[in-house]
């Protein structure tokens, strides 16, 4: 599955266990980054893969507080 796919998925996640919507960033080639309420919550340059959806919500979920 390609980045952008993953990034969809995750956002659908998201919206649908906690009811807020990601922002998702891509950049140049391979620059991915998702922000809860203006808080990073993975970045693909910087982590070089991308994490299952469950650790990603609990990302999310620990952001929101």
């Amino acid at each position: 599955m390609d980045l952008r796919r993953q990034a969809v998925s995750l956002r659908k996640a998201a919206e649908d266990k906690f009811g807020v919507t990601p922002k998702i960033k891509t950049g140049s080639r391979g620059d991915l980054s998702v922000l809860v309420n203006g808080k990073p919550v993975f970045g693909y340059k910087k982590e070089g893969t991308i994490p299952p959806v469950a650790e990603l919500l609990a990302r999310i979920q620990a952001v929101q507080g």
